[in-house]
């Protein structure tokens, strides 16, 4: 039986993971932060070299944080350790990285590919741009994929503000994919057994503003709310092309509006 060790179990991705995996003839090692310290090496080597997984899925991630420390340790620090571990054991490992790892330009409008260079500005996108570093240096069994908004703070906030039919301001310069939990698991499930290593894009398509998100999720949910639109000070387009993933192994991932309004429906 194939053994596979989920690293951040508890998070939206991989919670639907963990549904989908648990239905198959696969073993699943779940673990969060306080079962591994995936922050220290020596912890990681022991945790794999007595477990033995043959497919490592790291959906850490460290965001929702002021710490930069903190976040560097855990996008950083910790996916060279998983690297290091996977290669020790020659474990596929498939890493969840994001789309901030490009920069807020504001003036772009065509979709980054998996060939464009990652330009970011934030220590977010910093500390997971060093990640896929660590990963593409220390392992050659990898994928890594790279995400949208996995129904985050953000549009998980505005379902509440839509809810209680609050007012609600939304940027209309800001650029980025809602991605389902749900589609991004099917496909990491889907690769399990794949040798198509590499860069993967896995967004649901479209290019919505957040503006935009807030107004279709109040359309959704029949909501009240006034929507506002603002422009913040910067601006960002961090839209992403799902280039390898349509053109190379010919999978299609749902829109964005699709997946949200299947999301909303158990709201």
């Amino acid at each position: 039986m194939k053994k596979v060790w989920i690293i951040g179990s508890t998070s939206k991705v991989g919670q639907e993971l963990l549904k989908l995996l648990n239905v198959r003839e696969i073993e699943v090692l779940d673990t969060d932060v306080d079962e591994v310290d995936i922050t220290d090496l020596a912890d990681v080597y022991k945790y794999v070299r007595l477990n033995r997984p043959e497919t490592i899925i790291n959906c850490s991630n460290a965001k929702e944080t002021f710490d930069p420390d903190q976040i560097f340790k855990v996008n950083a620090v910790a996916a060279r350790n998983i690297s290091l571990a996977a290669h020790d054991i020659d474990a596929k490992l498939i890493h969840l990285s994001t789309c901030e790892v490009f920069g807020n330009h504001e003036h772009k409008n065509t979709p980054y590919t998996e060939f464009d260079l990652p330009t970011p500005n934030t220590i977010y996108g910093l500390s997971k741009t060093a990640g896929e570093r660590y990963v593409r240096d220390f392992k050659s069994k990898y994928i890594i994929i790279r995400r949208g908004l996995t129904y985050g703070s953000f549009i998980q906030e505005t379902i509440e503000a839509c809810k209680a039919n609050n007012p609600i301001k939304a940027a209309n310069n800001e650029f980025i994919q809602p991605t389902s939990p749900k589609e991004l698991a099917k496909f990491i499930v889907d690769v399990i057994n794949s040798k198509d290593y590499g860069i993967y894009h896995v967004v649901n398509t479209g290019a919505p503003s957040k503006y935009d998100i807030a107004v279709e999720i109040a359309k959704i949910l029949k909501s009240k709310s006034k929507i506002t639109a603002v422009t913040s000070e910067t601006g960002s387009y961090k839209i992403l092309e799902n280039f390898m993933l349509e053109k190379v192994k010919g999978y299609h991932i749902p829109t964005w509006q699709d997946s949200l309004r299947e999301y909303l429906k158990k709201k």
